[in-house]
């Protein structure tokens, strides 16, 4: 049988990886965005090609993961042609495709561990190179205006044209990457010392992009590493160290970047009326009570939202009409804020409730996020567990299904992970090599 942990890779493993880092070239420098289309089309059609079809289905009866997400995309079409307003819907609909075409192309590929090891140094190095551009031309900005604004949240990611709460989750994921490949004993990629000092830019980097729920993932995820490694390997000076450093730095940080606070000052001001035509904050400017803001304006959205679910709880009100419904509703409650900007649900679980009821959340957390999670747990797979879990709570805040951009990194991540489960015919052949070794063992 074929070493799975071989650093030998097959003609169709080099394809898949080059066409891995067209993906991620095109997608963070964006000067023809259909090119990025044309290559996750070809991911899509390539995948067909990278095992037989007999392998796709069975993996896809093991990854019942996969189905519920087709069987979530299949609710979508049929929403679609049920929705009043059409144009909106199949609009929708287009901008979603990725959350079916990768699963599809990944979720029926098994990428043995060196092959999955690859792709992650290259989608964290690409993540970075995308940090030093961002650094560089909010760098280049500040010095020509002389503005420490341009250093921040989408002022410092307008470089690569992609909103801050999006990259900084990217950020996150690549600095989990690297320490995923630094601490795996048996990567070909745990010996490079370089990537500490990194990781330590992309922390810069990310507190530069001043995502509240980024931040806290991130700095949270730290601290608990370190409690764990104290009680588990009783190294607590160690231990100690790390989170010593964590709160030096974050010390420097906002000392000498400030700005990024002012995004978690707003947590202060949650009251809301729906009839306040006060302005809305900004991290460069004072916060206040009469403004309106990020924790303010969600809670009065959701409060509108949550009537929309109360009277169509179990289906939705459809794909194409969930926009045009939830601004009827700033109607009625006189929320003038909310109709003249169309926010959104700015809550992902919120608007699959609202759009699909139950019934689509029901499939939208059994693929995404419960199985997926199961599995990875199941397999011993950590840093599946902590990918899902960095997906779980960044769309709290966030309608990751109304941006193109949350249904390309939602939908490639989360496959990303279900293609790295161990089938349960490669599972097997372990077994059966380590029995063999130990009675080979026992007859010596």
């Amino acid at each position: 049988m074929e070493n799975i942990n071989s650093s030998k890779f097959t003609t169709k493993e080099n394809i898949l990886t080059i066409l891995v880092i067209l993906f991620f070239i095109t997608f963070f420098f964006p000067l023809y965005p259909v090119i990025c289309n044309v290559v996750i089309g070809t991911i899509f059609v390539f995948s067909f090609f990278f095992n037989s079809l007999h392998e796709k289905w069975t993996l896809l009866k093991e990854r019942k993961a996969v189905i519920f997400i087709c069987a979530f995309y299949l609710l979508q079409v049929i929403s679609a042609f049920l929705s009043i307003n059409k144009d909106e819907a199949f609009t929708m609909l287009g901008m979603r495709v990725p959350l079916f075409l990768f699963p599809i192309a990944l979720g029926t590929i098994y990428l043995r561990p060196a092959l999955f090891d690859r792709l992650l140094f290259y989608i964290a190095n690409l993540i970075t190179i995308a940090a030093f551009v961002c650094f560089g031309w909010a760098a280049y900005q500040y010095k020509l205006t002389h503005d420490p604004a341009v250093l921040y949240n989408d002022s410092f990611s307008i470089a690569i044209e992609k909103q801050s709460i999006y990259f900084a989750m990217m950020v996150t994921l690549a600095i989990y990457f690297y320490f995923y490949l630094l601490i795996k004993k048996e990567s070909a990629y745990s010996n490079k010392s370089w990537m500490y000092v990194v990781i330590l830019f992309l922390m810069f980097t990310h507190f530069m992009l001043a995502s509240r729920m980024n931040i806290i993932i991130l700095y949270s995820s730290i601290l608990l590493f370190a409690f764990y490694y104290v009680i588990r390997y009783k190294k607590v000076l160690e231990g100690a160290t790390l989170i010593i450093g964590l709160l030096i730095g974050s010390f420097l940080l906002v000392n000498f970047f400030p700005k990024t606070i002012n995004r978690f000052r707003e947590l202060g001001y949650t009251s809301y009326n729906f009839q306040s035509h006060g302005k809305e904050s900004h991290y460069n400017m004072e916060v206040t009570a009469d403004q309106w803001n990020g924790a303010n304006i969600r809670l009065a959205v959701w409060k509108c939202a949550a009537n929309l679910i109360k009277a169509h709880p179990a289906f939705g009100v459809q794909i194409g009409d969930k926009q045009d419904q939830l601004v009827e509703e700033y109607k009625k409650n006189n929320f003038d804020f909310g109709v003249q900007s169309r926010r959104n649900t700015h809550n992902t679980y919120i608007d699959v409730l609202v759009t699909f009821g139950i019934v689509g959340l029901v499939l939208f957390a059994l693929g995404f996020i419960i199985l997926p999670f199961i599995q990875s747990f199941q397999n011993k797979f950590a840093l599946g567990c902590i990918v899902i879990a960095v997906f779980v709570f960044v769309m709290f805040p966030e309608t990751y299904l109304d941006r193109s951009l949350g249904n390309i990194t939602m939908g490639f991540f989360l496959s990303l992970i279900i293609a790295a489960f161990v089938p349960k015919s490669v599972q097997s052949a372990k077994r059966d090599e380590t029995t063999d070794a130990k009675h080979l063992k026992t007859s010596q």
